[in-house]
């Protein structure tokens, strides 16, 4: 815990490394493995608006996840009040957008666009549907729990590209998702265990930024 990132500087520049480096590493990997990260990848508009229906059914979902008084939930609303919450509570709307943003296309061209495309080549599309979100769940194993919730939205974003078959529906489906998780998490959900946990204004952020790097 001691060893999170903090600052807004040390929060960003993490997310770059590990989310930006998935959307250039897909690339690499896609080339060694033969299959082009973005080439099922078209933006239409029906696709877009699945993409935006697709999401509503995942609020209410992760509202019980944090709110439900359920057992096997609640090491993962630990690590989302303990953790995740602290990490991220001083960074701005446009800075939580952003990592979303990141996230959603650079995990999506990685698990969906390259590992399942490739693995569907060889197996049949649910054989390479389930691998892929084993792999999208052992990404995010900080716990059993978190696995196991991990690997069925890998499975839901995963039948979402093959029904669409375009790469947009699950990238808008990701980067929704953890747009909205981010921001409830750090601006709405109350009451606050401590002051120090409370996120911090985003006019008292906007021009720290450089101060957090020296």
């Amino acid at each position: 815990m001691n060893n999170l990132p903090r600052t807004r500087a040390e929060v960003i520049t993490l997310s770059i490394i590990i989310e930006g480096g998935m959307v250039i590493g897909a690339y690499p990997l896609g080339w060694l493995l033969g299959v082009h990260p973005l080439k099922e990848f078209a933006f239409t508009l029906q696709d877009a608006l699945l993409g935006l229906v697709a999401t509503i059914p995942l609020l209410p979902i992760f509202l019980i996840l944090i709110h439900g008084r359920i057992a096997f939930l609640k090491s993962l609303k630990d690590i989302s009040l303990d953790m995740i919450r602290p990490m991220m509570r001083r960074c701005t709307l446009p800075d939580l957008i952003g990592i979303s943003v990141l996230a959603g296309v650079g995990e999506e061209m990685v698990f969906r666009g390259v590992l399942q495309s490739w693995l569907g080549q060889d197996t049949s599309v649910w054989a390479a549907l389930i691998a892929a979100s084993l792999s999208f769940g052992l990404m995010h194993s900080m716990n059993r729990s978190y696995f196991i919730l991990a690997s069925l939205m890998g499975g839901y974003l995963g039948f979402l590209f093959i029904w669409t078959g375009n790469l947009l529906a699950p990238i808008l489906v990701h980067l929704l998702y953890d747009t909205f998780a981010l921001i409830y998490m750090t601006r709405i959900w109350k009451p606050f265990p401590e002051e120090e946990a409370a996120p911090i204004a985003d006019e008292d952020t906007e021009d720290d930024f450089m101060d957090d790097l020296n």
